[in-house]
């Protein structure tokens, strides 16, 4: 039986509803998929998940515009209408782009699928989708999300469970959604079902997910996460199977997510079981999302595993954020991100990670530093980074996170390469696209001497003073340096006291 035609926009998730019997006595275990043929022969199998009262449902996200036709398939379900179609129109959102990708041409950075530039800005949230449970129009996850979007964030950190933490253990407050309102499997954490997951809950965190795909967000999706106090199934069993490949189904067609093995993957001691959990998400990913894991070089590092990464997510904290960023880079060409640099507090009140927190100059520091060693960074704000949700208040950090991306975005900087030169050691940092465009960073001071080689012609000089945000353009200034020579440059600039980057572009 065909069912009717449904309509969807390019890169958009649209829900097959597939109903049918099947003998199994656990229907989450009832394996279905449906072949997807696109207008330009492209084919995608895209597995199916259990939603409760004999229902499965294929997610499916078009790749190109046009008409589509589908088959459902089950070796355990008699499926009762199994052909159809599904028109792809063009995608009318401007903040949509399909999947994030690599940059083929640029392996450090970052493109969307539809080849727009993505200057990678991220913030955790790990709790993100608790504050929605129980209320459908999920207002309090929208207001964070809403805050996130306007300061330029554009990728959320988000564990799909997370429990409770160890610093802020029970309620400790009418925003602490650790434990949260609603479990992710049938049971509870102590006495749990994990051969059975909770739709109600998977149907907040879609939600979610919407959401955060209509505002040009990526979600950073952590399966699982070992300091958060969830009672996991266990390594490689039949249940650990079912979520691993339930998530997988339930959100590959969100061209908006990124899978990650674990927040703090070092945890796990045996790397063969995070391989497994990475083949088994690539081999059930029909979209090919990126995939990464998070602060475990050992697994990064290892020839064995670093094919199954598209990206290397670290936590690094030490006073080397520089020179680990351009270490990370020169090992492989692939993207480097910071996910843990610091983390900003709430002030003047000091919450949780106390001895661990910074204000945000400090973090705008260790920030610019990674970006600066050719990486990317994600931002930390204590009473919204974990089971703590409490958005009411603005942090400086935002606003700093906010000039950098916006600085940044209206450069070409997948062309920029860091360089080391003379006087790096005092503090001074160099992206280039030698001879052609610079840019630097300055701490603190408004007069610096830079080394420059190989440096002819006319170039525009602009700074930004990364606490106020503001712009001053500079006259423009003549550099004859032959490529034989180095000398050094002096720049002046408008400001009394850094922090600040300047920005010199030949004009030709």
């Amino acid at each position: 039986m065909t069912s009717p035609a449904l309509t969807t926009m390019l890169y958009h998730p649209i829900d097959i509803e597939i109903r049918g019997t099947s003998p199994l006595d656990n229907p989450f275990f009832a394996e279905v998929q449906a072949t997807f043929a696109g207008p330009n022969r492209e084919q995608l199998v895209i597995p199916g998940f259990y939603t409760g009262d004999n229902r499965w449902v294929v997610r499916f996200s078009p790749t190109a515009t046009g008409e589509w036709a589908y088959a459902c398939s089950s070796p355990h379900v008699a499926i009762e209408t199994g052909e159809g179609g599904v028109t792809c129109q063009p995608n009318t959102n401007p903040a949509v782009h399909g999947g994030l990708r690599v940059d083929p041409a640029h392996p450090h950075h970052f493109r969307y699928e539809d080849g727009t530039p993505y200057f990678f800005m991220g913030y955790e949230a790990d709790w993100l989708w608790a504050p929605g449970l129980g209320d459908p129009e999920i207002r309090k996850v929208k207001e964070l999300i809403d805050q996130i979007k306007a300061h330029k964030f554009n990728q959320v950190f988000v564990n799909v469970y997370a429990h409770d933490t160890r610093w802020c253990e029970g309620k400790t407050s009418e925003f602490d959604y650790g434990p949260p309102a609603m479990y992710a499997w049938e049971g509870d954490n102590d006495n749990p079902d994990h051969s059975r997951l909770n739709p109600a809950f998977f149907e907040n965190f879609d939600r979610m997910m919407d959401y955060l795909l209509q505002n040009g967000i990526v979600a950073h999706l952590y399966l699982r996460v070992y300091n958060k106090a969830v009672n996991w199934p266990a390594n490689a069993s039949p249940e650990d199977d079912l979520y691993f490949r339930y998530v997988t189904a339930r959100y590959q067609a969100y061209p908006n997510v990124v899978w990650d093995f674990s927040k703090e993957t070092f945890n796990e001691r045996d790397k063969d079981y995070v391989a497994n959990r990475l083949r088994l998400i690539r081999a059930q990913d029909a979209y090919g999302r990126l995939t990464t894991v998070h602060d475990c070089p050992d697994f990064a590092h290892n020839p064995r595993y670093a094919h199954l990464l598209d990206f290397f997510t670290d936590q690094h904290q030490p006073a080397d954020w520089y020179s680990r960023a351009l270490y990370e880079r020169a090992r492989r060409p692939i993207p480097y991100v910071n996910a843990e640099f610091g983390y900003e507090r709430k002030d003047p009140q000091v919450i949780m990670h106390a001895v661990a927190s910074q204000l945000a100059d400090e973090l705008m520091h260790r920030a610019c530093e990674v970006i600066m060693g050719g990486g990317y960074i994600t931002y930390y704000y204590n009473p919204t980074a974990w089971d703590v949700v409490d958005s009411r208040h603005v942090p400086d950090g935002y606003r700093y996170c906010r000039i950098l991306h916006d600085f940044f975005a209206g450069l070409q900087w997948w062309k920029l390469e860091p360089l080391l030169y003379h006087g790096w050691r005092s503090g001074v940092r160099c992206l280039a696209d030698a001879g052609r465009e610079y840019v630097f960073y300055f701490p603190k001071g408004k007069l610096r001497q830079v080394s420059l080689g190989g440096t002819e012609g006319v170039f525009s000089e602009r700074w930004v003073h990364l606490f106020s945000g503001e712009s001053k353009q500079m006259p423009d200034r003549t550099l004859g340096i032959p490529a034989s020579r180095v000398e050094r440059v002096q720049l002046k600039g408008p400001f009394d006291e850094g922090p600040c980057l300047v920005h010199l572009k030949r004009k030709d």
